[in-house]
């Protein structure tokens, strides 16, 4: 093994102990991020990372499904998408917009876990603040990121933008120029866009309220349901997903091509529940739902 995953797990070498373990806990409930775990990164739940078809993942959902076990969507996607995401594959709740919106039954109740009057800006009404904010960005990072009108329609708390910079340095440029109470994320890789930068990768970034992420939906959710840490399990495939750790027994991380992910190597080293699996996106998904709910 490579000197760079020492003191990482590995799902295949934990898997009969996590399998054992989940005999005396009552798992009521997955959390799973989409594109990149549920679905590829094209957004197909029916083709993997190669884009060939697969159908391990919807095999899952009926499996959950026989199990009375309530799988999840958490994502930075809206609400109104992720609506429809639902309904291609039966499932009633989910959290958008990276834990500021827990929707249940396909929106029949949908709760705000923040105050939006806690904060100066609400970006996401694509108001002059918006515009501002993104062309701070386009003007300090040329050619490493985007953002368009019609990716951030319909949303409330989030601003979507595709790109691959530094996050720190970009951060810290948002705090020097007064937008001090957001902060920009990376949510993991994506070719779900077309996008014309200078860059090798293309990840997703969502300009968020600071202190809400997809652990404060997760975290809202558990306690209106009244969900112990015991009774939840967690997948997804970026530093933004393992936030959700804290809040559940085991998170899995899909391995896509962790190794090309310094920081995210980083955040795994100070992770006690967190196992990585041997396949990517939605086999990765497949490879941990089939082996400990069969």
């Amino acid at each position: 093994m490579s000197d760079k995953f020492l003191g990482l797990k590995f799902f295949q070498d934990y898997r009969e102990e996590i399998k054992k373990s989940l005999n005396d806990k009552d798992i009521k409930v997955i959390y799973t991020d989409c594109d990149g775990t549920l679905l590829n990164d094209k957004g197909s739940v029916i083709n993997d990372s190669e884009g060939k078809y697969f159908f391990g993942a919807l095999e899952c959902l009926e499996l959950l499904d026989r199990k009375g076990i309530d799988l999840v969507m958490v994502s930075g996607r809206n609400k109104l998408q992720l609506k429809y995401n639902a309904q291609m594959v039966n499932l009633k709740n989910y959290i958008a917009e990276l834990g500021s919106e827990v929707v249940y039954d396909t929106g029949r109740k949908v709760y705000m876990t923040y105050d939006k009057k806690n904060y100066k800006y609400n970006f996401a009404s694509l108001n002059e603040d918006f515009e501002r904010v993104i062309k701070l960005l386009k003007n300090n990072f040329p050619g490493k990121i985007e953002c368009k009108i019609d990716w951030n329609k319909n949303r409330h708390t989030n601003i979507l933008l595709l790109g691959e910079i530094d996050i720190d340095t970009a951060n810290k440029l948002l705090q020097e120029n007064g937008f001090d109470d957001y902060i920009l994320i990376n949510n993991g890789t994506t070719s779900l866009y077309q996008v014309e930068l200078n860059t090798k990768k293309t990840y997703f970034y969502n300009l968020m309220p600071k202190g809400i992420d997809k652990s404060t939906g997760v975290k809202f959710d558990k306690k209106h349901r009244n969900f112990k840490k015991e009774n939840c399990l967690a997948l997804g495939d970026s530093k933004e997903d393992i936030k959700m750790a804290s809040e559940v027994e085991y998170f899995f991380l899909m391995n896509n091509d962790i190794d090309d992910e310094k920081d995210l190597i980083k955040v795994l080293r100070n992770c006690d529940n967190v196992y990585i699996t041997d396949g990517k996106m939605n086999r990765g998904f497949t490879e941990v739902i089939k082996y400990l709910f069969t």
